[in-house]
């Protein structure tokens, strides 16, 4: 397969496209940056970012919202101008590496027999929505909040694929799967900070494969986040790579 950030879902509605940007917002969770932002789809000169720039803050500002966020072409290099105009602005340079592999190629193993993998069920939504909701709250309250809605609306409506690991009735860890034609995309993936290391994203893993064997596995990591080189040495293999950027307080 010809595999690219397009194959990777963006949880979002497109409010604006034109032959370079697309601009995505999704008002049911306003302060979720990697759904309302813009995606430059050619490299911009420092014009034509600023323009962008404003057009986005004046959107964000009459909705409340006090970031701004973009994302550059798969592979492009952002060029000089707008790297030095975006770093003196304040803004937090990033970058994404997308990876897949087939399911056949996974072939490492966890040995936790006492952790059970399985689809999310209403018996076990609530733990599951407890243990993101804990999670989220570092952003805030009120974003936790609303990504919790999120989660349950995800369910409720069969949106993603939601996979949990528990202990008993605690649930440990989790992740969504997003289902196209050709590819599962490995989303949300989460394993509770005190049961880390133990191989349970390994047999989350091992679930994900078994119930997908017919799918080319993909994902994202970011290039700074130590799950990367985890995927590397699972063998999944590198397709590309994305860059963005972020300002969170457009009001300094």
């Amino acid at each position: 397969m010809n595999l690219s950030f397009n194959n990777i879902q963006i949880f979002a509605q497109v409010e604006k496209e034109t032959e370079w940007f697309k601009h995505y917002k999704l008002d049911e969770l306003k302060d979720r940056y990697d759904s309302n932002f813009i995606q430059f789809l050619k490299m911009p000169s420092l014009q034509q970012y600023k323009e962008m720039e404003q057009y986005l803050k004046d959107f964000h500002e009459v909705k409340g919202q006090t970031h701004v966020k973009f994302t550059f072409p798969q592979d492009k290099e952002i060029p000089d101008e707008v790297l030095d105009y975006v770093k003196n602005e304040g803004y937090t340079i990033g970058s994404l590496e997308m990876y897949a592999i087939e399911p056949k190629d996974f072939g490492h193993s966890a040995t936790c027999e006492h952790v059970i993998v399985e689809f999310l069920s209403e018996h076990t939504l609530p733990h599951y929505l407890a243990i993101h909701f804990e999670d989220a709250k570092q952003w805030g309250e009120i974003y936790a909040a609303g990504r919790e809605k999120m989660l349950e609306r995800d369910f409720l409506m069969q949106r993603k694929k939601q996979i949990i690991a528990r202990i008993d009735e605690q649930v440990v860890g989790s992740v969504d799967v997003i289902i196209e034609s050709n590819t599962a995309e490995i989303d949300n993936f989460f394993v509770l900070p005190a049961f880390q290391k133990r191989g349970i994203g390994t047999k989350i893993q091992q679930f994900v494969m078994s119930e997908f064997a017919d799918k080319t596995i993909i994902l994202v990591a970011d290039e700074e986040d130590t799950p990367r080189e985890m995927y590397v040495k699972q063998g999944y293999t590198y397709i590309g790579k994305q860059y963005n950027v972020l300002k969170m307080d457009i009001n300094k």
